[in-house]
């Protein structure tokens, strides 16, 4: 642990205090004093206020990430080509897990999906909580997490389990009334650093910030970052989807609409869930081929991944993720899933 971690959070709230962003660097040590212990519970709570209160910079956000991904443990894989579907939450509507469906229906489709999550932050479902309702062991071991990966082309990264620091972290985050900082770092701290990833996000200020930090991030070869114009952190079906496509260090404005996908406008009104054993009950509808604006979303959030990854056009990849539930295809993945991650053969 680097013996300065103190004074740089000491120095870093007072910058923020004032008004004055921080630097890469200076972000970097005063997270990583939160993580190695080297801050207090004050310190810690000061800063992430302070933070909040100005608001992240690209550069703040980049720091942190750079300090969290030094602490994580990674993940070591064969899989090329995988991708990532996770989002920030925060849009409090409490829906049905939408991108944990999608990733099920993606690798369905032959896409590797490494999915990063955890327990819910402000939701009513995160993707760890749903996941467990399902069936599937979150906290399974790497060999078990790359069985899956290399049979079926699915993982489920814990980030509790990837990631022990954050967990001093935990209970201040907890205490605080708003989202910190850290909430934004999850998704881009995948520990095993898929070249593809589909992050969705509420707010369009997280939106621009997220972008940077992937266009800046060396091993992203092209990533989305997916904002719905009705505040839901998916694709939505309910109006525009607003896109930004980092891809080459750039970063592209796009607009999706229903039609781009061939679907009709849903309203996301129907998607409300109580929390994770409601969530999974409705996932398993839609994997058993039940319809209704659930299916709908997954299978528009589904094609919007194999269109990152793959470059496939959005109608084309919606007939692919509908054809993998029609077929039953996502349904035996996930049946074969839960067994695997348990040890089962």
């Amino acid at each position: 642990m680097p013996t300065d971690l103190p004074a740089a959070i000491t120095n870093a709230i007072e910058h923020l205090a004032a008004g004055r962003p921080l630097d890469v660097e200076s972000a970097r040590l005063s997270v990583a004093a939160i993580l190695y212990g080297a801050a207090g519970e004050v310190e810690t709570a000061a800063f992430l206020t302070a933070l909040h209160v100005k608001g992240e910079t690209g550069d703040e956000l980049l720091g942190a990430v750079q300090a969290v991904r030094d602490g994580m443990v990674a993940f070591e894989h064969d899989r090329e080509g995988a991708i990532d579907t996770c989002g920030t939450g925060g849009d409090r509507a409490s829906t049905v897990n939408i991108s944990t469906g999608a990733a099920v229906v993606v690798a369905a489709c032959g896409v590797p999906v490494i999915k990063h999550g955890n327990r819910a932050a402000s939701g009513k479902s995160g993707s760890s909580d749903v996941l467990s309702e399902l069936g599937v062991d979150i906290k399974a071991e790497p060999p078990a997490l790359r069985a899956g990966l290399e049979e079926l082309g699915v993982a489920f990264l814990f980030a509790a389990r990837f990631h022990p620091g954050l967990g001093a972290v935990a209970p201040i985050r907890r205490r605080l009334p708003f989202r910190t900082v850290f909430n934004l770092v999850g998704p881009l701290c995948n520990p095993g650093s898929p070249p593809y990833q589909l992050v969705g996000v509420p707010r369009e200020s997280h939106a621009r910030r997220m972008a940077e930090v992937l266009s800046r991030t060396p091993w992203i070869r092209r990533a989305v970052v997916v904002r719905g114009s009705d505040g839901l952190d998916e694709v939505t079906l309910s109006g525009e989807t607003e896109v930004m496509l980092v891809e080459d260090g750039r970063i592209d404005r796009l607009t999706w609409t229903p039609a781009d996908f061939g679907l009709p406008v849903t309203p996301a009104r129907g998607l409300t869930v109580s929390g994770p054993a409601d969530s999974a009950a409705r996932l398993r509808q839609v994997f058993e081929g039940g319809d209704g604006p659930a299916r709908a979303y997954i299978i528009a959030n589904s094609a919007a991944a194999i269109w990152t990854a793959q470059g496939t056009p959005l109608r084309d990849a919606v007939a692919l993720a509908t054809d993998a539930l029609d077929t039953g295809r996502a349904a035996a993945l996930l049946d074969r899933w839960c067994r695997i991650s348990r040890g089962e053969s």
